[in-house]
């Protein structure tokens, strides 16, 4: 494996003078390529979409019995020393998602929670090659699991394939013996501590006592997966053809539950034609009440037409007073 930027010495140190006073811890530094817009089918960028260099470094603080993590991102200024840009705390990660227009796998995006505007696409962040994105993920999601005590939502990533690229890529520390002819070792930085350790059991301990049980019942042992396939394969039929079986056994039942489905139909479709014969009832009352209902209406009217029309009568005869001899 290529030698990769989180193993920079002067990285990390580079990265740390510029959080300090923060009292945080780095605990892996990397150089990454940082975009906005979309990648094409070729995998490059697309036009407008512009590349910025950038250091992505994951650091933590103790705080009592509690240990809080971050994902830092710092840029380059003018003169080219770091200096931080953006924070993020990891408890807020939500998502780890790969974008699927780069063929390479190389390109990553990070969702947060917390971001004030979701509608915003996040930033994609670009690695060098595929083992420094396994590098950088795995850092994020141990700390995820061992600080925050849970998991982000991996899309696109398979997370087994990246446990066993841990395991192959995990450096191997090699202690030396000492020589009493050669003097005393020169101090030497074992590799193990400059790196995060990213290998994790894929099956625990508990789960592997479990199986084992189980392979017991059929007298079995670990290494006889296929043998055990197999025979659960068998079983898996027999039950099958049982049922089957039972169901086959079961035919008179089934012609009683079909008579009686038959008779309730007969049913429905006599109610049905009970109540078409109903509504066409029906509809000709409707209709005869709608006339009588009219008829009452001008009738209603015209008697208070006609108690108006005496009220106004008897006030005209009230205020003309005509002759006796004229009448």
């Amino acid at each position: 494996m290529a030698k990769s930027s989180a193993d920079d010495e002067e990285l990390r140190r580079a990265c740390e003078a510029a959080i300090e006073g923060t009292k945080q811890k780095v605990e892996l530094s990397i150089r990454v390529a940082k975009t906005s817009g979309i990648l094409g089918i070729s995998g490059k960028l697309s036009r407008g979409a512009m590349a910025k260099p950038r250091v992505l470094a994951i650091s933590t603080k103790a705080k009592g019995q509690r240990t809080k993590a971050f994902l830092r991102v710092l840029k380059y200024s003018n003169g080219g020393v770091l200096e931080p840009a953006k924070l993020y705390k990891l408890k807020h990660l939500s998502k780890v998602e790969l974008v699927t227009n780069d063929p390479s796998g190389c390109t990553f995006m990070l969702g947060f929670d917390n971001l004030r505007s979701q509608s915003v696409t996040p930033p994609q962040w670009t690695m060098r090659n595929v083992d420094d994105r396994n590098r950088l993920l795995l850092c994020i999601l141990n700390i995820c699991k061992d600080v925050l005590g849970r998991l982000p939502k991996v899309v696109g990533i398979d997370v087994v394939e990246m446990a066993l690229w841990a395991k192959e890529n995990t450096p191997t520390i090699t202690k030396q013996q000492a020589n009493p002819q050669d003097g005393p070792l020169p101090a030497v930085a074992e590799e193990g501590e400059m790196t995060v350790t990213v290998e994790r059991e894929l099956v625990s301990q508990a789960e592997e006592e479990d199986m084992e049980a189980l392979l017991g019942i059929y007298v079995m042992g670990i290494g006889e997966a296929e043998a055990f396939s197999e025979r659960l394969k068998r079983e898996l039929q027999a039950l099958e053809a049982a049922n089957v079986h039972a169901i086959l056994e079961n035919e008179p039942l089934i012609d009683e539950v079909l008579q009686g489905l038959e008779s309730a139909t007969n049913c429905v479709e006599d109610m049905d034609e009970w109540l078409g014969i109903f509504n066409v009832k029906l509809r000709h009352m409707r209709e005869d009440i709608e006339s009588i209902e009219t008829r009452n209406n001008k009738l209603e009217m015209q008697s208070v037409n006609n108690k108006a029309l005496i009220e106004e009568l008897d006030k005209l005869l009230e205020r003309l007073r005509i002759p006796s001899e004229r009448v």
